[in-house]
Parts: C-alpha cells; structure tokens; sequence
C-alpha cells in the first residue's frame, strides 16, 4: 500500500539512486580498476555501467508487473511466504553490511587525512546519529534532502577539472594495452560501486508517473553516476602515472591536495566536506532499505524502530572490525554477493512471474 506522504516524482527517484551509486568508493575506485585494467580502466567503469542498466532492466520489467508493491510485497506470491521471508533477511542482513563497510571506509578517510587522534566511536557516532536523524523520516523527505545535497557533486566535478592543468594524456595510451578479459575484471571491480539502483526494487510504487517516466529516471541515474566515474578514473590515469597510481590507495584526493588556488588552501578538505555528505546517502540509503525490510517481516506499520536497531547492528559491526584483512574479506563477499541480490533474485522472480502468469490483480500462488 502507498500513502502520500511517501508519494516521490521521477525526478527525485533519479536523485535517490544517484547519491546512492556516488558514495564513499570515488576516492578509491580509480586505482582499484587500474590495477586489473591499467590505462583502460576508464573502459572498464563504462563497461560496469552498461550491466548496472541490464539489471536496472530487468527489475523495472519486474516491478512493472506489480505496480503498487515493493520487492518485499510482492515476493511472497511468488516463491511462498517461508522462502520470501529467508530471502528477505538476507537482503536486510546485505543492506546492513554494506552499510556497516561503508562506515568503515568513511572513518579510515576521516582519520588519514583530517582527524588521526580522534577516536573511531566519536567520528563513525557522528556519522550515525546524521544519519538516523533523516532515515527516520518517510521516504518524501528523504528524496528531497537527495535532491537537496546533489549540489555537492558539482564541487566535485568542479575541483576534479582542474586537474587537467597537470595531467599527461600519454599515460592511457595506447588504448586497448590491457586486453578484452583484464577489462572485464576491472568491470567487475566497479559493478559493486554503481549499486544503488536498487532502489527501484523498494520504491517503484511510490513515484509517480508513468512506467517509462519510472525507468527513465532510473536509467539517466544510472548513466551520470557511470560517466561521472569514468570522468574520475580517466583524470586520475591522465594526472599520475602508471607507477604512481600503485602507490595511491585514494589517488582522487592525492590528485586534489596537488592542486594549488590563489586564495584557496588544502581544497582536498572543500573536496572531502562534500564527499562527507555523499557517504553520508549511501548509508542513509542502505539502512532505509534494511530497516523497511525488518518492519515488513516483522508486520510493523512504520520503519522508524528499526532504523535505530539496524544503526546499532551496523556502528557495532564498524567498531568491532579493525583488520583490514577482514575488511577487503568483507568487501569481496558483499561484491560477489551483489550480482545475487541486484541480479539474480530479481530475474528468477520475474522469470517465475512470466512462467507462472503472475502479476498484480491476476492469479494467486496456493497458499
């Protein structure tokens, strides 16, 4: 069931997944794919993408067919209620992982390069209570403060382009030096950064207009937060080199502290106060769709307690985990695991709501 105050405009679905997909890897992305791809990193990100809209596809067609529910409405009629219900912890137990992974990767950047003697539970404490503060709210005001905060990517962007004042285009040269399958790699290493487009899957019903305005929306989401990454990822191969970029963890802000202004000094602080606030709707957007998960399986009627437990579950899990063993362990799983959660439920659900002839206001599977 929908209500008003839930109700959202294709325009603010597009920024939703937007400032969910632009989150806490634009720092690291860049020497990540180019350690697997080398110079044609950039291809590999713009490869990424076009599977992020195979999948963006796939759950449009998906939720098409039951246009007023969400993926956790819809399921049970569609595997059953006790196989709906498991799948749908694994979701929440995805969504707060990834959220927790985040968090982890906002306070190692915050302690290198701005605060190294302030402790781990002040900074990442912070972050969550910014963050439970709008989760808590309907999904109408959180898609206005998206909206509202986009503003920050044009600093980015901004302060990225001059860049280019010191970069030596000789470095992606020649084009196609890493071969078709190192390309691929290096796709799959960014597939997990575009995920965000999920939100179609929990929010379809709520925004208004018409399915193609819907997937529209989705798709052009979808297309800046690729190109905006090639953007980065190519400044980034034209601005250091090969050799340097090895030793770059975060080169996007190694890249910016080069840089020097008239009456500007450090802009790698300008550019890490609005990265801030772009983590910050990466989590936000994470502990949403975790916590609507635990009310729906719960049979609560709002997700504002659960957004209080998933904030614990996932400020706990920040705070136990310091190895960074355990942390790229992590992150590998979460990776593997997105192509099962983004991918292939959706497509087995829908190929059942085909097979079966499945779909809102039609036929019921027996209870």
């Amino acid at each position: 069931m929908t209500h008003n105050s839930n109700k959202i405009s294709p325009k603010q679905l597009l920024f939703l997944v937007l400032q969910t997909q632009i989150g806490v890897q634009v720092l690291y992305l860049p020497s990540r794919v180019e350690a697997i791809a080398k110079g044609d990193a950039w291809m590999s990100v713009l490869l990424a993408g076009l599977f992020s809209q195979m999948f963006i596809l796939i759950m449009w067609a998906l939720n098409k067919r039951f246009p007023s529910a969400t993926l956790y409405d819809f399921m049970p009629r569609l595997t059953g209620k006790a196989a709906a219900a498991f799948v749908q912890v694994l979701y929440i137990v995805y969504f707060t992982a990834q959220s927790s992974l985040i968090l982890m990767a906002f306070y190692e950047v915050i302690r290198d390069w701005v605060l190294p003697e302030t402790p781990k539970w002040v900074i990442t404490g912070l972050m969550m209570l910014a963050c439970i503060y709008l989760t808590q709210e309907n999904l109408q005001i959180i898609a206005r403060f998206f909206l509202l905060v986009s503003i920050v990517i044009l600093v980015m962007i901004f302060i990225s382009v001059y860049a280019y004042t010191h970069s030596n285009l000789l470095y992606v040269l020649p084009i196609g030096q890493a071969g078709f399958l190192p390309v691929v790699r290096g796709a799959h290493e960014a597939m997990n950064t575009l995920s965000g487009y999920e939100w179609v899957l929990f929010c379809y019903p709520f925004v208004e207009g018409t399915p193609r305005r819907k997937l529209a929306a989705a798709s052009a989401a979808n297309a800046f937060s690729t190109l905006l990454y090639t953007f980065l990822v190519f400044t980034s191969l034209v601005v250091f080199s090969p050799s340097e970029l090895v030793l770059l963890p975060q080169p996007v802000l190694y890249m910016v502290k080069a840089l020097t202004f008239t009456i500007i000094e450090r802009p790698d602080l300008y550019f890490l106060s609005a990265w801030i606030v772009v983590v910050a709707t990466s989590i936000m957007a994470c502990m949403y769709m975790a916590s609507t998960g635990i009310s729906h399986l719960f049979g609560m009627s709002s997700h504002r307690k659960p957004v209080l437990f998933t904030a614990f579950v996932l400020l706990v899990i920040a705070l136990l985990i310091h190895d960074q063993a355990v942390m790229r362990t992590m992150g590998k799983i979460i990776s593997l695991s997105s192509y099962f959660f983004l991918g292939c439920v959706p497509l087995l659900l829908l190929l059942i709501s085909l097979a079966l002839h499945i779909r809102e206001g039609g036929r019921r599977l027996a209870e």
